[in-house]
């Protein structure tokens, strides 16, 4: 066992995305959004469990992502949320990646890369909803124009994405007598253009996890569930709309007591010496630093301490470690592969006792080894 790691809980993961699964109506898919090495978890590995749990498709930010699941052996369709360089159109093309396309420079791209690869080039048109992205805009229906003239280009769906605070906002008239109704009309109106060019049905999406939470009536063709798969609620979403049985214990940053001293009255720890020990302290080292993610912050310097209420709401400082269930501070400024934690009051920390590290997930650095619970 690796003395700093990442424990990833499968079954979890498993667990939440059935609990997805059964809000949604037999015509409408689930794609796992697994970007940002799968919000920390690790990509392949739990690609591998959302779509084993039922995942029809996999979301991901890059081309590269998306080629790092075909390599892995995926076969579920894949989309990437950014547009791609010129320079990454072959791959997509060859890996049977999806990609994002809001330019006709993105449709000559991916025409020129399918003509060079002898494969179908597959995409999504993206129309933006006030978040000042990339978008098709006013030039979707000239997009699918164009598209229908390559036959080596596939447009398999368009959509949308609205902010994650939106929680149910009236748009129009439309969403007075019927909220989501202004949306419905839209998806309408965009898929009956997209059969007029291309002469098939394609896909719309618009919810990610908290429009799926807070407006089911525009789950629409697919939903794009990211943080939910994770345990955690998107903010913004009222405590009446979390009633889903999430299981949050996905992920657990772990790392193991290498070393304890005991230091007088006085002593310094850390670059700065900006921690000084005002009683004898019990300092125990930690292998992990802000190479694999910490905060440079040091506790001494940190105007927020580290509460069981607070805990219990779920602000968890991550300048405090868990050891036995009980906190224990960091103190001095984070080096860049240890730290060090005061534990003069917590006589059952030895070397190694593993110790439970609160963070933000997604700042984990990929380098550190995740240990899969199946």
């Amino acid at each position: 066992m690796p003395t700093t790691f990442v424990r990833v809980n499968l079954p979890a993961i498993a667990h939440n995305i059935r609990q997805i699964l059964r809000r949604i109506g037999p015509d409408c898919a689930l794609m796992a959004v697994v970007k940002g090495n799968a919000y920390g978890h690790g990509m392949v590995r739990v690609a591998q469990q959302c779509v084993g749990a039922g995942a029809h498709w996999l979301g991901v930010s890059y081309v590269e992502e998306g080629v790092t699941l075909r390599q892995a052996g995926l076969i579920a369709p894949v989309l990437a949320f950014v547009p791609p360089a010129e320079e990454q159109c072959a791959a997509a093309v060859e890996h049977q990646v999806t990609v994002t396309i809001t330019t006709e420079d993105h449709l000559a791209w991916l025409r020129a890369a399918a003509a060079q690869t002898g494969q179908t080039a597959l995409a999504q048109i993206f129309v933006d909803a006030d978040l000042g992205r990339p978008s098709a805009g006013d030039n979707l229906p000239q997009l699918l124009e164009i598209a229908a003239g390559f036959p080596q280009l596939q447009i398999t769906g368009t959509y949308t994405h609205f902010d994650t605070a939106r929680v149910a906002p009236i748009r129009s008239l439309l969403d007075v007598v019927r909220p989501g109704s202004e949306l419905e009309v839209f998806a309408t109106a965009v898929k009956k253009l997209a059969r007029q060019h291309l002469g098939e049905d394609i896909l719309f999406h618009a919810a990610a996890s908290a429009m799926f939470l807070t407006e089911p009536q525009v789950h629409l063709d697919m939903v794009r569930i990211g943080t939910l798969l994770y345990g955690q609620y998107p903010p913004g979403v009222p405590r009446e709309r979390r009633t889903l049985d999430l299981n949050s214990d996905t992920f657990e940053l772990c790392s193991t007591i290498i070393a304890l001293d005991e230091l007088p009255v006085g002593a310094t720890v850390g670059y700065g010496q900006e921690f000084v020990c005002r009683r004898p302290t019990r300092v125990a080292t930690l292998p992990i630093g802000y190479l694999q993610g910490l905060s440079l912050l040091p506790a001494s310097l940190a105007r927020r301490r580290y509460t069981w209420w607070r805990q219990l709401r779920g602000r968890q400082d991550q300048s405090v470690v868990v050891i036995n269930g009980q906190p224990a501070p960091i103190i001095g400024r984070i080096g860049m592969d240890q730290c060090a934690v005061d534990v003069t009051d917590l006589p059952e920390a030895q070397v190694g006792t593993v110790v439970r590290i609160p963070t933000r997930r997604t700042v984990i650095s990929p380098d550190v080894p995740r240990v899969y619970l199946e």
